[in-house]
């Protein structure tokens, strides 16, 4: 599968998003921002790395830029990319489905819990489960994508 996202283009990852419900493409263009950014060419500003404090002060903005990219998902190039899959829809929409989608990401990782006996495949069906209690209006295919994405990412 990441061998396939990675061939894929920003034209291919709108249409893919473009043929779902607006709910579940929010989701999908947010799960798929480190690859959109990877093919839009996004470049990080150069941070200062001469020493350790600065470093440090480095490491702390570049946490507090993703943190605000996180946080207002519903301004950003997420609502840009969601508007060109669904150019129909109205602003507020988007942004109400961006919010939800961001809400449901974090809540599927919320929901994970690493010190569980169970099997780790398991563990991310149960988070996902507990997540989508919470966020019922998906397509099964966003909680099956939601629940590779969570053994991805915790592995």
């Amino acid at each position: 599968m990441r061998s396939l996202v990675l061939a894929m283009t920003i034209d291919d990852l709108l249409a893919a998003a473009a043929t779902l419900p607006l709910r579940d493409a929010a989701y999908a263009i947010w799960r798929q921002k480190i690859n959109f950014e990877r093919l839009e060419g996004r470049v990080w500003p150069r941070r200062d790395q001469s020493t350790p404090e600065a470093r440090e002060k480095s490491m702390r903005e570049i946490r507090a830029q993703i943190k605000h990219e996180h946080d207002f998902a519903q301004d950003g190039p997420t609502f840009d990319r969601l508007k060109r899959a669904h150019p129909h829809a109205a602003d507020a929409e988007l942004k109400q489905a961006i919010v939800a989608a961001v809400k449901f990401d974090d809540d599927c990782f919320k929901h994970f819990s690493h010190g569980r006996a169970e099997d780790f495949w398991e563990m991310c069906i149960r988070a996902v489960a507990r997540a989508a209690q919470d966020h019922p209006d998906y397509l099964e295919t966003t909680y099956r994508d939601a629940r590779n994405w969570v053994a991805y990412t915790m592995k």
